[in-house]
Formats: C-alpha cells, structure tokens, sequence
C-alpha cells in the first residue's frame, strides 16, 4: 500500500514537472531549412549531409528529417545562378532558414589582372546579387542566413586563391552592411581548415574530401550553436526550480524531499546543488539553507 501511495504521489509531481530535457526540448522543421550554392556544397552532398548528422545528435533535427537542399555545382552568384536556387526553392514553401555558400565560380568567370577591389567586374557583379538576394529573402519572410565562405585553395589554381582573398573582405562587408536582410552570419571556414589542407582537400585542389566535408560540417555546426542560429540553445538552468515556474520555493523544497524518497530516481541537474553529479542529501541540506538564508546562490560548493 505505501509503495503504491508513493508511486501516485510521484505521477501526480511527475505530470506537473516535466523533466528538462523535454521543458527545453527544441526542434526545427527540416522544411523550413534550405540549403544553396555551388559544387562546394553539392558536388558530394557531405556537407549537407554530415551538417544534419550534427543537427540530429544535438536534437534540433528529427530522425528523419532533411533540409531543403538546392545547391547545383558550378552555380555563380550573378546571372541569376544561386538566386535562382532561392526562387525555386521558395516557390515551393517558405522557409525560416539559409545555409549558403557562394562567390567562387564567379571569381572563374573571365580574366581580370590584379589588383582588385569593390567595383572589379567578378566582386561587383557577386556582391550586387548576394545584396538583391538577401533584400528578397528579407521580403519572403526567411529569419536567418549562414553564408559560408571557402577555405583556402590547395595552391593558387590560376590565380583563383588571390580572387577568393579578395573577394573575402568585401562579400562580408557587403552581407553585414546590406540594408535590407534578414539576420545574417558569414562565416570563415579557414581556420578549421589551417594545417589539414592536404588531408581535406581532393586532387582538384578546390573541393572537400570526406574529411574536410566532416570538418566543415562541424566548424558549422559549432559556429551556429555558438550564435544559436535556429534559436533552439538550452536556456541556463536554474537550481533549485525543480518545477520550473521561476522560483525557488517550499514547492520545490517538497518536491525534492519526494525525489529523494524514490529508490528508482535518474540525476537530474537543476537538483545538483553543489555540482559533484550527483543528486544525494547534502544538495538537500544546501536546498533548505538557501530557503533559510543561509546562502544567498546556487548551485553552492
């Protein structure tokens, strides 16, 4: 009879303090994610795929949910190549997000002798359309864009790492400055790439291996909780607010006792009031001294 009291008095708790891991559960919709640009991201789809991978094991992504994946390789930002990604893209539902890349196959087009700068024909006419696209994905409702840009080519290829040296400063300056955009990240994938050229890069020089699309996946996937790009990061945990309405108080104070009264209990966190992984009587003694005001923080070493 007392163990079947107990178990009650536990579902009725249970059903008002939901554990945090579901309290802080968020995921985004597959569909709301679309994903342009050039061979950089679709000659293997490694990227794309490894970047879900990320987006699954952290839980933002469903088991088997996809992102909207666009991207055509040798696509260039003028001329109407990725902007034209965006617009068949956008023609078959709205979206809330962009991973992009783009620039280099415009640095391709021609041949224009160094030095270069904001109005030389390749960089003009990439950062005239990044700025034309990003005024329409403000206009269609997109929230957020992640443009990626290259790493280093694996020697000069003709030229094409001076272009990209270029090009670099001047895209960025234009995704930060342009007027009308969405909330916008662009990010260098360089650093994650120093010291490994050979062992990411292909033959050809330009595009990733297995490897270097891993890596790239991941320096993403860092950079976007670091900025927290699909807005879905843990909110800090708060000790002690074992039912989570925004106070410490006798509620929680009668919760735990209860907690601790389960034989089958699972470490919980925000119970963890002196942060040695463990949830035991001396987190409860720190628990009533903070009531008393005792201590005036948790968690308390």
């Amino acid at each position: 009879m007392k163990k079947l009291i107990f178990s009650i008095i536990m579902a009725i708790i249970l059903t008002s303090i939901a554990p945090y891991s579901t309290i802080f559960a968020a995921q985004i919709n597959g569909s709301d994610v679309m994903v342009i640009g050039d061979s950089y991201f679709a000659m293997s789809g490694e990227i794309v795929r490894a970047l879900e991978r990320e987006a699954r094991n952290a839980g933002v992504l469903g088991a088997n949910d996809r992102f909207r994946d666009y991207t055509v390789s040798g696509s260039t930002l003028a001329n109407n190549g990725i902007p034209s990604q965006y617009k068949n893209g956008i023609n078959s539902g709205k979206v809330k997000y962009v991973i992009m890349d783009g620039g280099g196959n415009d640095c391709l087009q021609g041949w224009t002798p160094p030095p270069y700068n904001e109005n030389t024909p390749f960089i003009k006419n990439a950062t005239d359309a990044v700025t034309n696209l990003l005024r329409d994905m403000k206009n269609d409702g997109v929230v957020k864009v992640f443009y990626l840009f290259y790493p280093n080519p694996n020697a000069d290829l003709n030229g094409l790492k001076g272009k990209l040296d270029a090009l670099r400063p001047i895209m960025q300056a234009t995704v930060a400055n342009a007027a009308i955009k969405p909330e916008t990240y662009f990010f260098d994938i360089r650093p994650a790439w120093d010291g490994h050229l050979s062992e990411y890069t292909l033959p050809d020089g330009i595009h990733p291996t297995t490897a270097g699309s891993i890596a790239t996946a991941q320096a993403m996937w860092a950079e976007m909780q670091k900025v927290n790009f699909f807005g879905t990061s843990t909110p800090a945990i708060k000790y002690g607010d074992y039912n989570n309405d925004g106070s410490i108080d006798a509620l929680d104070f009668s919760a735990f006792k209860i907690y601790l009264m389960n034989p089958e209990r699972t470490y919980t966190e925000v119970l963890d009031l002196n942060g040695d992984k463990n949830v035991d009587a001396i987190d409860f003694a720190i628990m009533k001294q903070y009531l008393l005001g005792i201590i005036s923080n948790l968690p308390s070493k």
